[in-house]
């Protein structure tokens, strides 16, 4: 039987997570001027995110499957919250650095514990369905944090950070209230972690998903971190530019709900991962390749839309590719490391190739979506 409440909670939760790595770009000027750290210091605050989880991802996986997946859910909003909140207060950069850091363990914990939670609470035919909804987390979490502009602006960045985090106290009471344990999988798991480790590579299956969810975010941050400068290099306006970006992450989303129906439907999570990446990866090419704005703009949308159907299928791949519950939630660990490596390693190549030419920075996104594609074929297998 399908608990939608706690769904709904853990989603809450993660998307108020993710608003706090999207009310970073919405206050980046004011606090770069406030600690004299310049737009470049300034960056670094969403940088620290992906370089815990690159770092960390799969050791925080680990020690999720020993404390339990509930347990971890919570400390992940509760130190999310005391850290949010730290942050808004710091009185220096190395304070709020600190801070910083301890948001994005929060995060991992959240993001790490909450996919194995949510397959426990619906029923099969409904898996689908709750893990398309998940994969929305970061991008509806990041156009919230973002939404806090127009707050900084009136109030300040402390004001706007405070609520946020204060929200995300609020989600973490709800997900206490209302997310039952996970009774097969809350029990620390007896097994050393070398044994875990060997068990994940002989399964193959979670090494093949997290292949394809990082070679995806080389296409989406390809498109995601490049978009707004490569319509202003075809002559676009700023204002249109960022319009056009925001877009594109709302089909994103939209392409992570529609994941969820078709595989409600029927359709099998290893197909959407192969049509997924190949119609992204095609679609993200067409970006720099295109010289006329408003097709770049519609292709843009297409290619986050199509590759959107990805995310979810690899959430709702993830319960099934490992031999025991208890290995989930190292092996989304496994996943968010991948795919926060991808998010630090691909947008200075690919813009280092946009420097030289745009069209040269097609290669590494149909590279990637070569690369996602023979992951889903080989799923399939």
């Amino acid at each position: 039987m399908t608990r939608w409440p706690p769904v709904a909670a853990m989603l809450a939760g993660g998307i108020l997570g993710g608003a706090q790595i999207g009310k970073v770009p919405a206050a980046m000027t004011t606090i770069g001027a406030e600690f004299g750290l310049g737009l470049t210091g300034a960056a670094l605050l969403v940088s620290l995110f992906a370089l815990m989880a690159a770092l960390g991802g799969l050791g925080i996986g680990l020690a999720v499957a020993r404390i339990g997946p509930r347990r971890a859910l919570l400390s992940g909003l509760g130190l999310g919250t005391v850290a949010g909140l730290a942050a808004a207060l710091a009185p220096s950069t190395p304070l709020l650095l600190l801070a910083r850091v301890a948001e994005g363990a929060g995060f991992l914990l959240l993001v790490v514990a909450a996919p194995g939670l949510i397959a426990a609470c619906v029923a099969p035919h409904d898996r689908g369905l709750a893990m398309g909804l998940w994969g929305t987390y970061m991008p509806a979490g990041i156009a919230l944090g973002l939404l806090s502009a127009p707050l900084v602006e009136a109030q300040g960045w402390r004001l706007a950070w405070m609520v946020l985090a204060l929200a995300l106290g609020l989600a973490a009471l709800l997900c206490w209230r209302l997310v039952p344990p996970a009774e097969a999988a809350e029990a620390p798991a007896a097994a050393p972690i070398l044994s875990q480790l060997r068990a994940l590579a002989a399964a193959r299956r979670p090494l093949r998903i997290a292949t394809a969810f990082a070679t995806y975010n080389v296409m989406y941050f390809g498109i995601a971190a490049f978009l707004p400068a490569r319509l202003e290099s075809l002559g676009a306006g700023t204002g249109g530019a960022g319009a056009a970006a925001a877009l594109a992450a709302l089909a994103n989303a939209g392409g992570n709900l529609a994941s969820g129906l078709l595989m409600r439907r029927g359709v099998a999570a290893d197909r959407l991962v192969v049509a997924g990446a190949l119609g992204m990866a095609l679609l993200a090419a067409g970006v720099y390749l295109v010289p006329q704005p408003a097709v770049v703009t519609v292709l843009a949308v297409l290619a986050c839309g199509i590759g959107g159907v990805l995310p979810a299928a690899c959430f709702a791949l993830l319960p099934r590719a490992v031999p025991n519950p208890a290995l989930v939630a190292p092996a989304v660990g496994l996943v968010i490391q991948g795919n926060n490596l991808a998010q630090l390693l691909a947008p200075p190549l690919i813009g280092a190739l946009a420097t030289t030419s745009w069209a040269l920075a097609s290669l590494p996104l149909l590279v990637a979506g070569l690369l996602a594609t023979l992951a889903g074929r080989a799923l399939a297998r």
